[in-house]
């Protein structure tokens, strides 16, 4: 009974900034800005030096110039396998765990808001819309040389996306949200 009464503050807080800023324009806003900031952390990876970006470029250029090398790979869990020996050996956090955790956290948020934004929700219809962003990241990577397109990366994504699903299912659950969205336009065009 106690640790109940103690959340009541929380909750009553929760439920109030639901009703008041829970709406569609909101949730559509909110989605936009994070693909926004993917696009940037993910693609781009702009950090306030267009020098970095641009060296990154050329460096993917002469790889291909001078070893035939291409910014991809097919190696279906040829990184996550090698990421995971490396953290058998030397069990740290070291650069091939952080992005390989980064891959899967940086598209929680992306299952969790397709799921929130959607109108008819369904595990299919996130995967499949999340996989179309994802496949959009990893091509835009290869034709810009910004980064390397790896079938890894697509497999972690994808995970990441549905642990944001399965968050959405669980906050869902507890404390229903999608009856709370208000339309405040007329007709939503940024409705998918």
């Amino acid at each position: 009974m106690a640790a109940e009464e103690s959340l009541q503050p929380i909750l009553f807080g929760y439920r109030r900034i639901m009703r008041r800023f829970l709406n569609k324009s909101t949730i559509n806003y909110l989605f936009y800005i994070y693909i926004l900031f993917l696009i940037n952390f993910v693609v781009i990876k702009f950090f306030g030096n267009f020098g970095s970006v641009v060296d990154r470029i050329e460096g993917v250029l002469e790889q291909r110039k001078v070893f035939g090398s291409w910014n991809y790979s097919f190696s279906f869990l040829g990184t996550i396998s090698i990421t995971i020996d490396s953290f058998k050996q030397n069990p740290s956090l070291g650069l091939a765990l952080k992005l390989f955790i980064a891959n899967i956290l940086c598209f929680v948020p992306l299952g969790f808001l397709l799921a929130l934004k959607l109108e008819k929700n369904s595990m299919v219809r996130v995967a499949l819309i999340s996989l179309g962003i994802i496949l959009g990241i990893e091509i835009t990577q290869f034709i810009t040389c910004l980064g390397i397109a790896d079938v890894d990366d697509v497999i972690l994504n994808m995970l990441g996306s549905g642990l944001g699903y399965v968050l959405f299912l669980m906050i869902e659950k507890t404390y229903p949200m999608k009856s709370k969205i208000k339309n405040n336009s007329k007709s939503n065009p940024n409705s998918f």
